[in-house]
Parts: structure tokens; C-alpha cells; sequence
């Protein structure tokens, strides 16, 4: 017999793991409910069938459709904070986000612990119901700053690493240099998906060399 990880925890500890396992369920079958039919189509019925679970069940959890959209942006805060300051090198993340614009472009949802926008049409969802609802706008907007800073975080720590004085205002120029590209990369996929992989993939570089301060490589530049 497997040994269950939850029986050797205190009971208080073991019913909070079961809760937590039981929230992120239901998080995972709203979010294919989300991206699959839309916010507004998407029902709870539907979450909860998807879930495998309840309504009644689904409402100790959630009491609505925005404590769900609210409870994947928060989600996907914990995940870009986590994941942005391991960041790879200027070559790797070339290369990571030519995968993502790909994966994109063919309608696929990326992992959300190591990608800002897992998914496009769930990231359109999400952005246009800001525009509809302030308490998700607010929310939206504490998750973009706090992103922001954790980039600001790890392109000043790069620039030490570095030797270099970390400018405050080039710092925050190369942030919001960094946000439009992945957010404009994704928006094209959906948009454009069939660039050559070399064109993106060059735009890229030039862009990423920007946004760490670096030489970009080029045939006649060995990096």
C-alpha cells in the first residue's frame, strides 16, 4: 500500500492539505472552464462538474465567479514571483519565449509556476473583465506592480552581478521594456502565428539584449 503523506500530520494540518489540494482542484478545472468557454460563459455548474465535485461543495470554497478570477491572479502572482528570479541567461530566454510565443500561437497553455501569461485567451479574459469590474482591476494592478518590482529586483541584481551601477531609471525603462515584450508576444501569437522562428526569434535578441544592457549576439559577434 502507498503511504498517504497526510496521515503522518496532525489532524488540523492534514484537514488544511486536503482543503488547499481540494481549492487548487477547483482553481485548475475554472481555469480550463475559463479558457475553453470564456468568464461570463463559463458557469459554476460547469467548474464544478469539471472539479469533479459538488456545487454546494464548490460554494465553501468560492462564493462566486469573481473569488475565482481573483484567486488566479493571485495564484499566478505567487507563481511569477517564484519563477522570475531564477530567470536563465540572455540566450536561454531568447529561446524560452520563441517556445511560448509557439505555444501561443497553436492555442496551448503553458505552466503557470515558470510563465506570466500561461495561457492567451485566459489573459485576455482576465484583462478585459478589469475593464469591466474595479475590485478585479484593483487586484490586477497590485499583481502588475508587484511583477514589475520582482523584474526591477532581478535586472538590478544582474547589473551588480555585473559591475555595473544600477540606475533606477534605466531599471524601471528596461522593466516595462521587458512587460510589453512578453505581453505583445503573446497578443501577436494569437494575432500572427505563423512568423518564421528565425525573425522572432532575432527580434528577440535585440530586444533582450536591450532589456539586460548587453551586446546582442550577431554573426560577427561571438557571445
Amino acid at each position: 500500500m502507498t503511504p498517504n503523506p497526510l496521515s503522518a500530520l496532525p489532524a488540523d494540518d492534514a484537514a488544511a492539505a486536503r482543503a488547499e489540494t481540494q481549492r487548487q482542484r477547483i482553481l485548475d478545472a475554472a481555469q480550463r472552464c475559463f479558457i475553453t468557454r470564456g468568464f461570463h460563459a463559463g458557469s459554476i455548474s460547469e467548474i464544478a462538474a469539471e472539479a469533479d465535485i459538488s456545487q454546494g461543495l464548490m460554494y465553501r470554497y468560492f462564493e462566486n465567479k469573481r473569488a475565482l478570477i481573483l484567486a488566479l491572479i493571485e495564484r499566478q502572482l505567487a507563481h511569477d514571483q517564484a519563477s522570475i528570479g531564477h530567470m536563465p541567461a540572455s540566450s536561454d530566454l531568447v529561446e524560452g519565449l520563441l517556445r511560448c510565443y509557439q505555444q501561443w500561437a497553436r492555442g496551448e497553455t503553458l505552466d503557470t509556476h515558470g510563465n506570466a501569461i500561461a495561457n492567451v485567451a485566459l489573459y485576455a479574459e482576465i484583462t478585459a473583465e478589469a475593464q469591466r469590474d474595479p475590485v478585479v482591476a484593483q487586484v490586477l494592478r497590485r499583481h502588475d506592480r508587484q511583477t514589475s518590482a520582482a523584474i526591477t529586483a532581478w535586472l538590478r541584481q544582474h547589473d551588480v552581478a555585473r559591475g555595473r551601477v544600477a540606475d533606477e531609471a534605466d531599471l524601471a525603462r528596461r522593466t516595462l521594456l521587458m512587460r510589453l515584450l512578453v505581453e505583445g508576444l503573446a497578443m501577436r501569437a494569437v494575432r500572427d502565428p505563423d512568423l518564421a522562428a528565425d525573425t522572432v526569434r532575432q527580434l528577440l535578441a535585440s530586444t533582450i539584449a536591450t532589456v539586460l544592457a548587453e551586446q546582442p549576439c550577431t554573426t560577427a559577434n561571438a557571445c
